[in-house]
């Protein structure tokens, strides 16, 4: 009898520690260090010299995931995240401009699993096709104006989860994605355009960066 109770209590801690890969959702936050370069141009072409802005900037996202395992070894990941971008700076002819973008990106991931005792490390690929906005407000007109864009976006990731118990995961990632995002536009198809020129401003940007979250395999 005692033989029979240890044996189930190995075969417990057993499953906690080794489980088997099977469908996972995961949510989450995530903060990026994001370059936008014709958005930044754009900014510092309508601001004062001394209060410009870098080319790299921090952006947040939430994002939530469905895992689904093909093999033990492999598997898809769908996924939706929002990140979101502001800018506050004085206008050249006074008063303040604030400048906010957000994108939508829905994407599809494959992965390659290695698993152990109370992990899982996942490599991912992939992309989607994702939807931008942008609005834009100067304080001396006291007027907004919005924007939209869409385009095509790539990313890969690398991400680990770490077992609280059986079925409860911890969730770190780290990404790099570049986001091919056409040039912004206002409802009526006028493009938001670079200063004294005809040329638009695109979406188009680089993002590095970590997410925090929770996993639970169903």
């Amino acid at each position: 009898m005692l033989f029979t109770a240890a044996l189930s209590s190995q075969t417990k801690t057993t499953a906690f520690v080794q489980r088997g890969n099977s469908v996972a959702v995961a949510a989450g936050m995530g903060v990026h260090l994001v370059s936008a370069p014709e958005i930044v141009e754009y900014i510092n072409a309508s601001t004062i010299f001394s209060q410009r802005i870098d080319d790299f900037g921090s952006a947040v996202d939430f994002f939530g995931d469905i895992e689904i395992p093909v093999t033990e070894e492999w598997g898809i990941k769908i996924e939706h995240s929002f990140l979101f971008k502001s800018y506050s700076v004085p206008g050249n002819g006074g008063g303040t401009i604030d400048f906010f973008y957000a994108v939508q990106l829905p994407s599809v991931l494959v992965q390659r699993i290695y698993s152990g005792y109370g992990y899982f490390v996942k490599i991912g690929a992939g992309g989607g096709y994702h939807f931008g906005s942008a609005e834009q407000r100067v304080s001396t007109y006291g007027v907004t104006t919005t924007y939209t864009a869409t385009g095509i976006g790539l990313k890969t990731e690398l991400v680990g989860q770490t077992a609280f118990d059986e079925d409860v995961f911890a969730y770190i990632g780290g990404s790099l994605g570049w986001e091919f995002i056409g040039d912004l536009k206002e409802g009526n198809g006028k493009l938001l355009t670079r200063p004294n020129t005809a040329e638009g401003v695109s979406l188009r940007y680089f993002h590095a960066g970590v997410r925090f979250g929770i996993t639970y395999y169903l």
